[in-house]
């Protein structure tokens, strides 16, 4: 099942169809949820098994383990917006430590402010257009 619009819309910027994680939930593809798994079993220090894997976006239904409590989406569902780009506090402190521990952070912030500049719905247009779904995102 594929999700899209805004459940693709990462809190944080990101842009959530662009997520190895939710290409290989959406696609089934079992090889890559194995290595995934593996990845992020040493990433988080977790045993996370390749059924384990899946997401169908930020504010899809169904979400990583160690996604599923995060503080930057929970903030923005506090809030009642869909990424921080549109909260009167950003750039908060809390999202640019956020930025400082993500190995995609720089590229997050510069998805945000495009989110400010262009609004949300031409970034999305953006993002649909580059980014295939055989294409998988490093960030």
């Amino acid at each position: 099942m594929k999700q899209s619009g805004k459940a693709l819309v990462g809190a944080c910027g990101g842009y959530c169809g662009g997520c190895s994680d939710y290409l290989a939930y959406i696609s089934n593809d079992e090889e890559l949820k194995r290595k995934l798994a593996e990845g992020f079993s040493k990433q988080f220090d977790m045993d996370i098994k390749p059924e384990d894997v899946g997401c169908l976006g930020c504010h899809g239904s169904i979400h990583k383990p160690w996604c599923a409590s995060c503080s930057i989406r929970g903030c923005t569902e506090e809030r009642g917006i869909l990424t921080c780009a549109f909260c009167d506090e950003f750039s908060c402190e809390k999202l640019e430590k956020y930025y400082e521990k993500d190995k995609c952070g720089d590229k997050l912030r510069v998805h945000i402010l495009r989110q400010k500049e262009r609004g949300l719905e031409k970034w999305l247009e953006e993002m649909k257009k580059k980014i295939s779904p055989q294409e998988l995102s490093d960030c």
